[in-house]
């Protein structure tokens, strides 16, 4: 399942993106960045939106003139096991 992270150059912008996106009614958590994806920006933060829900995303970040860095595309990065330890 492909999932996209929107990508910041620092927290206070993926901070403002979420606040705008929860407004518009646009289904988004915070999450970390993703491995894959680290190096490619300065901040260790990321919003996580389903694939179902980026076009809005999209659309909400144009018309408000959101700030980002980018949006990545990545294949199955969570890990359902994961900080189990039993």
């Amino acid at each position: 399942m492909i999932r996209y992270y929107i990508l910041f150059d620092n927290y206070e912008q993926g901070l403002a993106l979420h606040d705008i996106l929860d407004g518009e009614g646009v289904t988004n958590r915070i999450a970390p960045a993703p491995a894959a994806a680290r190096g490619k920006l300065c901040c260790g933060m990321s919003l996580l939106v389903e694939a179902d829900m980026i076009e809005q995303a999209k659309a909400v970040m144009e018309r408000t003139g959101a700030v980002y860095h980018s949006i990545v595309p990545l294949e199955d990065q969570l890990r359902p096991r994961r900080d189990r330890y039993c």
